[in-house]
């Protein structure tokens, strides 16, 4: 009896040993654009077939979608050419009509109902940008866009009723190399309004309407000095599960970032509390995923090396979240000797666990990390 029973817990032990394993992502490419300096990132379900496709577009050139068939099979379609903006891309249904459209600064691409043709493109009187993201500013439950560049600033834009008008321009504040993508919209002082974050400080939306804004320089973690000060990427969230938004982190253009998230201590964006991720990784992390990528019901971090990378090899890592609050870290390595710039993440094929989809600054190779957990369980 006791020799089953020692076989039993054995077992047991050896079972729960493989099912905390970390999960293997296997790399795919998913096909060749016509040209390189890749941004313009969104995993979106652009034809209605209940899986996501990803959108990516090169800087100031063209824009395609990837249709997902399977894991290896991915059809391109061309978007449009001619896009007027840096690296800054989004996509949503700007027109109301059900089909996601694309904006690429100053240009918007409609989707006529059938994305698999070119879409119809315009001009919008956006800058051209750096960072685009997309959310509501004003209040009217609608969508507006917030484009940022380092020459001429962040602005938002209320879409009109006829979107294929000029766009209604309103200035926040300066700009910098990056630092309100992948989403730096969200109520940051618990007041019932969007605020916006940018790197290294945030505007709040003093009326709600978003005509006058008020700078709280309250954020310093990301390099302040050299060409790229204040370049980060950032995420609001709400880490912690206590009602306020905290913040998500990476030191990007920079080759040897950090990565951290900020807790906002007062739930008002004005005290906060810095809880490390990595300090020393070698890499320009110019990509941040934040999601529950090992299914245990907490959240962790992807990002990975963008063109400045320190490192001999560009890499991405995992930080699993390994206390579920956020304290404690292990970083696991999942792309080795790939370029990673501005990487988005969902479940792609719909089995119940988030994959990764990315690609190179200066190569035209897009490619898919699918996250094998449920494959290998």
């Amino acid at each position: 009896m006791k020799i089953k029973l020692l076989t039993t817990c054995s077992l047991i032990i050896v079972s729960i040993s493989l099912f905390c394993q970390f999960p293997e992502f296997k790399y795919y490419e998913i096909g060749k654009t016509n040209e390189e300096l890749l941004g313009q990132s969104s995993l979106v379900d652009m034809d209605k077939d209940n899986d996501l496709d990803f959108v990516v577009g090169s800087s100031g050139g063209s824009v395609w979608w990837f249709e997902f068939q399977d894991a290896e099979k991915w059809i391109k379609h061309k978007i449009g050419d001619l896009c007027l903006t840096d690296k800054g891309g989004v996509t949503i249904d700007v027109d109301g009509d059900g089909w996601l459209d694309h904006v690429a600064g100053g240009t918007w691409y409609r989707n006529t109902g059938n994305p698999a043709n070119e879409f119809e493109r315009y001009e919008n009187g956006v800058i051209y940008a750096y960072d685009l993201i997309a959310g509501d500013i004003n209040g009217d439950d609608k969508q507006d866009i917030v484009a940022m560049s380092e020459q001429e600033g962040i602005f938002w834009y209320s879409i009109p009723e006829n979107p294929k008008k000029k766009w209604k321009k309103t200035q926040i504040g300066d700009g910098i190399p990056g630092g309100i993508y992948p989403y730096g919209i969200a109520d940051m002082d618990n007041d019932g309004d969007n605020d916006v974050v940018r790197s290294n400080l945030w505007y709040e939306n003093v009326n709600g309407d978003g005509k006058k804004w008020e700078i709280h320089r309250t954020i310093s973690y990301v390099e302040s000095q050299g060409e790229f000060a204040n370049s980060s990427r950032i995420l609001v969230i709400d880490w912690d599960k206590d009602g306020d938004v905290d913040l998500v982190q990476t030191d990007a253009n920079n080759p040897n970032g950090k990565l951290a998230w900020h807790a906002n201590k007062d739930g008002k964006g004005i005290n906060w509390f810095t809880h490390s991720i990595a300090i020393e990784t070698n890499q320009d992390l110019h990509s941040l995923c934040v999601a529950d990528f090992d299914n245990d019901g907490d959240l962790d971090v992807f990002s990975g090396a963008g063109p400045k990378t320190g490192d001999l090899y560009k890499r991405g890592f995992i930080w699993e979240n390994t206390d579920g609050k956020g304290l404690s870290w292990e970083a696991h390595e999942i792309l080795f000797k790939k370029e990673n710039f501005d990487a988005v993440a969902a479940d792609v094929d719909g089995d119940g666990d988030i994959d990764i989809c990315s690609k190179p600054w200066k190569g035209n190779t897009p490619y898919y990390l699918r996250n094998m957990l449920m494959e290998n369980k």
